[in-house]
């Protein structure tokens, strides 16, 4: 069994690195968060446009899934986030995606983005503890 956070609209570049630009108090960048794609694997990936072209409908490479592994510094900079600045984190979060959400405290919506930046920190405080990285298994497009 994965230790795992279940959703349905993160990946590693995107959101998760915008929630990494929030934490670290920087701009977002789209190579924030480094990842190293493990599967389909890189070694296969068609190199050419007539490559590409010529690839099945269901290949992975077209439409994933895809698995990347996460960086270090981007499985600390989850783990070493304060507590007390999660609803902070969270609401800047909400508000850096274009997500119309009240203030945390008086708004449902609020409370599930809470929830789901506590539950990254948390699976990144385990993953560091047992010296683990984490990774993202996710279908592009």
């Amino acid at each position: 069994m994965f230790d795992v956070v279940e959703t349905k609209w993160i990946d590693p570049s995107g959101a998760l690195g915008d929630l990494v630009a929030v934490i670290k108090g920087v701009p977002y960048s789209g190579d924030l968060v480094e990842t190293v794609t493990l599967y389909p694997p890189p070694e296969g990936e068609p190199k050419t446009e007539d490559e590409w072209l010529a690839l099945p409908e269901d290949s992975p490479y077209r439409e994933g899934p895809e698995i990347d592994e996460l960086s270090v510094s981007a499985r600390d900079m989850l783990a070493e986030v304060d507590d007390a600045r999660l609803p902070e984190v969270a609401q800047r979060w909400a508000e850096s995606q274009g997500w119309t959400v009240e203030p945390l405290s008086s708004s449902h919506e609020g409370d599930d983005v809470l929830e789901l930046v506590k539950e990254f920190v948390a699976l990144a405080r385990r993953a560091k503890e047992r010296d683990q990285l984490l990774y993202c298994w996710w279908a592009p497009g």
